[in-house]
């Protein structure tokens, strides 16, 4: 199995859309005869480009500092989806959005949109 999604990989467990290991395509090397293991290009990575439309954004005040899944949680119902909002606001802190900052996210009806734009750039 050279370059597949998870999802494809009927022996790995099917993770939700919104995880960040669901954009990039596993790759497998054998062991030996008996056993492989999977791994991702580390090289790969998403970035969102300055110019997004900003139709497609809210923005967001903290009044106290907190991690970015928790933020994640806040906006989206979800803690997988703080990759997505450390990517837009491109932080100095990649574990807490700090207190007295205004982040930016995309809004919730845009993002599978994104999501599968974000999905089909990481196949090419």
């Amino acid at each position: 199995m050279i370059g597949q999604l998870q999802k494809e990989i009927l022996t790995l467990p099917n993770l939700d859309r919104t995880r960040y290991e669901n954009i990039f395509k596993l790759y497998t090397v054998e062991k030996d005869s008996n056993s492989s293991y999977y791994y991702y290009n580390i090289l790969n990575k998403v970035i969102i480009p300055d110019s997004i439309d900003q139709s497609l954004l809210g923005t967001i005040n903290l009044d106290r500092k907190l991690p970015w899944t928790t933020l994640s949680y806040k906006i989206y119902n979800t803690t997988h989806l703080w990759w997505l909002i450390v990517l837009l606001n491109k932080p100095s802190n990649i574990f807490y959005a700090d207190a007295g900052a205004q982040y930016k996210y995309i809004i919730q009806s845009n993002i599978d949109g994104i999501l599968t734009d974000i999905i089909q750039q990481a196949d090419k």
